[in-house]
């Protein structure tokens, strides 16, 4: 048996730039998703009643399909099953994990020999060109990196196959006081940032102009988090909102959050990724006190490599 696994995202600054040839700081964080493979007379996906046995897209384990497809291993037989502790449309990343950790589990069964970097490329295009998904680089890449990471894809908002790897950079954070809160509002990122992305292909040319404002806060960010100013850094997420905001309007359910944290006492308050979870940083425990009465909330720890 082979097992892959990939854990979770959260995104501090910088999102959702990395559409767009930005840069972001995120990091990996405890909770997971597992995929075992074992050889098998035919190709199995799933358990029990769940099982599939085709690679047609029907809406059952399509990110499963769309990596065999992708990496062109659609006549093995195997068996995969998986299992995952990510919150799915929550913007952690769920769905990059579930397609990583199978990626990774078929590089080592297979000896495919990719490395992280071709691990995370690959990944976003799969589920651009397989699931037609409009995705960025930043999930892909702290997943398959892991860590805390100061991520930087100047020039791939194209996303050619054949553009640069992205650059990163491995940042040694002390804990930060920040926690999640989920709205328990389950979306697709793909309802969020097709319509943006949609734009900017047609010509819209102020997305990349803000997105480009967006990105130079993950770059600021990078000192205001060595130095432990929380503070500072409250500040760059909230303009992150507010640079956002400018682009494309807020679900509802995670703007209350973000209001409610602001109203509580936060430093700050932020998307941890496309909607659904938000990032709050507050140095007192009251605030944490207050928002978990109201909505699921917990600590997430950073995972390394």
């Amino acid at each position: 048996m082979t097992v892959g696994r990939a854990f979770g995202r959260v995104g501090v600054l910088g999102n959702p730039s990395d559409i767009y040839g930005g840069k972001c700081i995120s990091f990996t964080f405890d909770r997971h998703t597992e995929v075992k493979i074992e050889d098998a007379p035919a190709l199995f996906i799933g358990e029990n009643s769940n099982t599939e046995t085709t690679l047609e897209y029907n809406g059952t384990h399509d990110l499963i399909k769309a990596a065999l497809n992708h990496l062109k291993l659609k006549d093995k037989t195997i068996s995969i099953q998986y299992t995952t502790h990510i919150p799915i449309g929550a913007g952690l990343a769920g769905s990059s994990a579930i397609i990583i950790a199978t990626m990774r589990a078929l590089n080592e069964h297979f000896k495919l020999g990719m490395d992280a970097t071709k691990i995370a490329e690959e990944a976003l295009h799969t589920e651009i060109s397989e699931l037609g998904i409009s995705c960025g680089f930043q999930d892909r890449y702290a997943i398959s990196h892991e860590g805390m990471l100061h991520m930087d894809f100047t020039g791939k908002e194209m996303m050619r196959t054949d553009d640069p790897p992205g650059k990163v950079t491995r940042l040694t954070v002390p804990e930060a006081p920040w926690f999640l809160c989920l709205s328990n509002q389950p979306k697709t990122s793909a309802s969020v940032h097709n319509p943006v992305r949609q734009r900017f292909l047609a010509g819209d040319t102020t997305i990349k102009e803000h997105m480009d404002k967006v990105a130079s806060l993950a770059d600021e960010g990078v000192d205001v988090l060595k130095a432990q100013n929380w503070e500072k850094l409250g500040k760059l997420m909230n303009k992150n909102v507010e640079l956002r905001q400018k682009i494309s309007n807020l679900l509802p359910h995670d703007k209350d959050i973000i209001q409610l944290a602001n109203k509580c006492g936060a430093l700050g308050a932020k998307l941890a990724g496309s909607g659904g979870a938000i990032l709050v940083l507050a140095d007192k425990p009251e605030v944490f006190d207050t928002m978990v009465q109201q909505y699921p909330c917990f600590k997430p720890n950073v995972v390394e490599p």
